[in-house]
């Protein structure tokens, strides 16, 4: 059986035209942003939609709360952040892939990052239990040498001949 070349000519476009959609979509996805605030604005947090945090800034005002406050302010606006994240995803993506896929969308998307909820206020784990972030190897330590006692016709010039002539 024959393909119609014209047949085919029309597929391969209808498919370079979903390629050059997905590739900017996936652009666009790229580039988006979630950002939220606590009510007073002392805690904002920016999120990718992934949900990993890209920034979070403190006011000195957010010093003022206890440590349990603060880790709720910072995660109720990661919550928040993570939410305008994922709205503009739809808002993105809904329109290219159509109502009929966008769920598949979603699925495929969940399966890279499956949903978790934030832990509230927890015991820490204990310090040993955490990784330790490795530190970039200075090289040896260089002990500092300790002063060179002042003899009293070191005229400072760093040369072993004193500057009245010969040698100490």
């Amino acid at each position: 059986m024959a393909i119609d070349d014209a047949n085919f000519q029309q597929a391969m476009r209808h498919f370079e035209d979903q390629a050059a959609r997905a590739a900017g979509l996936k652009d666009r996805i790229a580039e988006l942003k979630g950002s939220a605030r606590n009510t007073d604005g002392s805690v904002t947090v920016t999120v990718a939609p992934s949900g990993a945090v890209l920034g979070l800034a403190l006011t000195p005002a957010a010093m003022n709360r206890s440590h349990t406050q603060l880790t709720q302010e910072i995660l109720g606006a990661i919550r928040q952040a993570t939410q305008q994240a994922a709205a503009l995803v739809e808002e993105t993506v809904r329109p290219v892939v159509g109502d009929a896929y966008y769920q598949q969308f979603q699925d495929a998307l969940r399966a890279h990052a499956p949903a978790v909820e934030p832990l509230g206020p927890t015991t820490p784990p204990p310090p040993g239990s955490l990784p330790v972030p490795a530190a970039s190897d200075p090289g040896p330590v260089r002990q500092p040498r300790p002063p060179r006692p002042a003899r009293p016709d070191d005229d400072g010039d760093f040369s072993d001949e004193s500057v009245y002539g010969g040698t100490p």
